[in-house]
């Protein structure tokens, strides 16, 4: 295999669904991974996300992901992104979509055990995959500044 002729090309999207909650201000849906990814080891709670075809946009990937993972169908119109990575090969968007309440999630495909999560100050959930903590500051950050300029 000649490594100079090689390129990573990884385009992936995924949908964060959160909800205001007064007990404990901020509820965010998880699920477990069945199986090891790049990003986490096996069975660690994450984002659903999902490969972005060729022909794909990234909000696409992320629409589907949240359906065929989540049983869920956000209007695209809804999101919010607040996670963006393109860099080495690699292109990632999480979005962000807000629902009336804690919606019933049935994971299907690479997820299981959907679960709604109370968003903790340090942004660390307990069995959490890799990234997860990153990207729930960066979903905070994103939250916080749409309620200051509203």
């Amino acid at each position: 295999m000649d490594l100079d002729s090689f390129s990573l090309d990884i385009r992936l999207g995924g949908v964060l669904f959160w909800t205001d909650d007064p007990e404990c201000g901020i509820r965010v849906l998880l699920a477990r991974r069945r199986s090891d990814s790049i990003l986490g080891s096996q069975y660690r709670y994450t984002i659903p996300t999902s490969s972005a075809a060729a022909d794909e946009d990234l909000e696409a990937a992320a629409s589907r992901a949240a359906h065929d993972e989540l049983g869920l169908m956000p209007c695209r119109h809804a999101f919010e992104e607040f996670w963006r990575i393109d860099e080495g090969g690699v292109s990632m968007r999480l979005y962000a979509v807000r629902l009336s309440s804690a919606s019933k999630a049935k994971c299907n495909g690479c997820y299981c055990d959907p679960m709604w999560f109370c968003l903790p100050d340090d942004c660390r959930v307990e069995d959490g995959d890799i990234l997860l903590a990153d990207e729930l500051k960066a979903f905070r950050n994103a939250i916080m500044r749409d309620r200051l300029a509203g």
